[in-house]
């Protein structure tokens, strides 16, 4: 608290404090920072308007943006989502003395946390990611126990397949197995004295939904070339505009995938001042917008680099990096008539 840099830093929390806190992401770091700063009036205080505003075991913003209706199997909450809620479990792991109630409480916000992760084990994104393996890892380091010991048993029609063996010796290691026949009737049987984290991953494309939410997409093809000498190439020239409740987006990621024997021209990846990075993987190029208001830009020029036929439509999405909700998708084709036989 004595360097000049936090001592600044609180005293800037104390002038927002005494001008009002309406926010929910901003009590989430209210919190946070009053536990670490003990300063426990106020951290109690901002623990009580949490705990009141909760659904359930997390936190939603307000003015949540309205969004078509994903099936069950989407199910993973929003980026700004998993970030607030990870906010609130580090503040409430900041007690000086966890009671059995409190550590009841906080492990189905783990719960809740850990059924957001991904097959990689991260979370919607690299910020989101991170304040929640620092919540995850911290609340590990208060319920770890050397002695335990566990058995995780996996039956396919009650037939036993593998068991996984969990202990303090390789309790940091990945243990997988395969699960081969799906659609399938798995068991999981689970024995011993402490927690296992365990995730099944089932890999499968779904169409993404065309009903726009917060922002308005369009892509055209210019400067087009299909000469019989040459293989095909384009511009891509993409319009799009924000749709949502505030004036602008914030950060937001244009997807681009390539079509099928279509490469983008690296050359010609030209970074207008709208976008602040490109990224190239696979087949897929994504463009980091800083924001988007009303913007016509154009991106990538394309050409062939295999002839193939019968290609399809391949999908461009524009997406809010925080709020996942608001995006919009289409799909665009080459403007090269496919050669007669």
């Amino acid at each position: 608290m004595k360097h000049p840099v936090v001592w600044s830093g609180m005293n800037c929390l104390e002038t927002a404090f005494s001008n009002g806190v309406h926010n929910l992401y901003n009590h989430a770091l209210f919190a946070y920072v009053y536990g670490l700063a003990d300063k426990q009036e106020r951290y109690q205080y901002f623990l009580e308007k949490l705990d009141k505003r909760a659904t359930r075991i997390y936190w939603q913003r307000e003015n949540k943006p309205p969004a078509e209706h994903f099936p069950a199997f989407y199910s993973r909450a929003p980026s700004a989502e998993i970030e607030m809620t990870s906010y609130v479990l580090l503040a409430l792991l900041n007690k000086a003395k966890l009671t059995p109630d409190d550590l009841s409480y906080i492990s189905r916000i783990v719960y809740w946390l850990v059924k957001q992760q991904n097959p990689y084990g991260g979370f919607s994104s690299s910020q989101d990611t991170v304040v929640a393996l620092q919540a995850l890892a911290q609340y590990g380091y208060l319920t770890f126990s050397k002695e335990s010991r566990n058995t995780i048993k996996v039956s396919f029609m009650e037939i036993p397949k593998k068991a996984f063996q969990v202990n303090d010796k390789n309790r940091f290691l990945l243990q997988q197995t395969s699960l081969p026949i799906v659609p399938g009737n798995y068991s999981v049987e689970v024995y011993g004295t402490g927690c296992v984290y365990m995730q099944t991953t089932l890999r499968y494309n779904i169409h993404l939904p065309k009903k726009a939410a917060g922002f308005f997409l369009s892509v055209e093809s210019a400067n087009v070339s299909c000469t019989s000498n040459f293989p095909p190439k384009f511009d891509l020239v993409f319009s799009a505009s924000y749709t949502g409740n505030r004036n602008v987006s914030n950060m937001a990621i244009v997807d681009v995938k390539m079509l099928s024997g279509f490469n983008p021209d690296r050359s010609s990846l030209k970074k207008p001042s709208v976008v602040d990075h490109v990224d190239i993987k696979n087949d897929h190029i994504f463009f980091y917008l800083q924001k988007v208001g009303l913007e016509v830009f154009s991106l990538v020029f394309v050409e062939q680099s295999l002839p193939v036929s019968n290609i399809k439509p391949a999908p461009v999405h524009i997406y809010d990096y925080y709020e996942t909700d608001e995006y919009a998708f289409v799909e665009y084709n080459t403007p090269c008539s496919p050669p007669s036989n």
